[in-house]
Formats: C-alpha cells, structure tokens, sequence
C-alpha cells in the first residue's frame, strides 16, 4: 500500500527534514513511530527537504506499507503518537506511482516577516522580527525580476549542476504587522527562498539595488548573493500535483 500523509510541523526543534546522525529530524522521528505503528521499517518520501529550524503548513509525504490500515484510524494512532509540533492533517492511500517529490508540479513557499514590537517574544522562531521601515513598492518593483525561468545558482548554496528553476508568482502582501511573501515555483534549490527574501530585504537597506539583482542572475555563481534570510520564517505552505 502506497500511503500519502499532509502533515504539518514546527521547525524549530528539528535539524531539517532529512536523516542525519546524531541530530533529531522531522523524517526520523515520523518514521520511527510509522514503523512501530506498521511493524517493520518504514522509509518516507517528502515533496522537498526543509532545512533546519524551517516549518512546513502542508509537506507531503509517502511511504509504502504492506499493512493494510483505515486512513481515519491511522491518522488518529499517528497524532496521538507524535510529539504537539508534528500533526497529521490528512492521510489518504494513492496508486503505487505516486511519489511525494516527483509527482509535484509546483511548490509554494511562505515567509514571514514581523514589522511590529510589542508582541516579538510571541513570534520567536515563528517569523523573523524586522524593525526596518518598508519601502513596499520598490519591495514589489524588485520581486518581478525573480519571475519566470532563471538560473537560480547564485541565489543557492546546492550542489547540483541544473540550477534553472522556474518561478510562477512571487507575491508580497503587507497585513498590519505583518510583510508576507509566497513564491510559488516548479522546483526550489536549497536556501533559495532565504536567498530570495534576502537580496530583497537587501534591497530595502540600500545595500542592493534592482541592478544587482539582474546581475546575480544573468551572471550565476554559487551562493554570490550573500544575503540569507533567517530560517524560522520560513514555511513550505502548499504543494501542487
């Protein structure tokens, strides 16, 4: 049985997503209780790695079971299992096809920016707390040079040789206290979103300009844009298939 879980989880007590020795990860703490709940080795497959202290709204994930168990029951076995910041929203089985990662189309990130200060202890490791007064048309005028197919290297530290990604949408919407920026894109490269938020907070300190931006992208070189967001405002909100 190929079993699809839509899960959330609070970063900020994980090293990322993946396995790795010695650290606590959403991945190997899900997969020691789905295999304690199925009786044998379970290994997951997710949409897209989250670095550490990353949160997710809505990761995806498969795992292929030989146990045959009701969704609704399973569902109710895992969150009562699992520590308070991982929940399991959705469980549902899918053909044997199915991947997490390769059947996505798109993948939507979120991040958030906390503009105020009365309440910032509230928003610790959930959002990074900016006292910087906005300059939100230019915020806006710069985020259309992302938009579209680009080699996205130099907003990157991956190590892998195709950097070309496509960004569908990147939209940046002021609510009050808070700067919220989603971009949705068919593929992301490790830290490119911080990258991204980065040269554009960069931007908003004079420290870039919408110059610079064009030219860290038509000239790619690994990890040139050296402005990178904090990672407890970054959320993978929605994944598309």
């Amino acid at each position: 049985m190929n079993y699809l879980l839509d899960l959330s989880y609070n970063g900020s007590n994980y090293h990322g997503w993946a396995k790795q020795h010695d650290v606590v990860t959403v991945q190997a703490v899900l997969e020691k209780v789905l295999s304690t709940v199925f009786d044998q080795k379970i290994n997951c497959n997710c949409s897209g790695r989250t670095d550490a202290y990353v949160h997710a709204i809505h990761q995806i994930v498969n795992f292929h079971a030989r146990k045959s168990l009701l969704p609704q029951k399973l569902k109710h076995s895992l969150n009562r299992l699992l520590p308070q910041d991982i929940y399991i929203h959705k469980i549902k089985i899918v053909s044997d096809q199915f991947h997490a990662r390769f059947s996505a189309k798109s993948k939507t990130y979120l991040y958030k920016i906390y503009l105020g200060n009365a309440d910032v202890v509230f928003v610790h490791n959930l959002a990074l707390a900016y006292s910087q007064k906005l300059a939100l048309n230019t915020l806006r005028q710069a985020a259309k040079l992302f938009v579209g197919q680009h080699d996205f290297r130099s907003f990157s530290i991956s190590t892998l040789d195709n950097t070309v990604r496509t960004i569908n949408s990147l939209r940046i919407t002021h609510q009050r206290d808070w700067l919220l920026i989603r971009i949705n894109a068919n593929g992301f490269l490790r830290a490119m979103v911080r990258m991204i938020v980065g040269a554009l907070l960069a931007i908003n300190e004079h420290k870039y300009t919408k110059q610079t931006i064009t030219d860290l992208l038509n000239k790619p070189h690994k990890g040139s844009a050296i402005h990178k967001a904090q990672a407890c405002g970054l959320y993978l909100e929605k994944v598309y298939y």
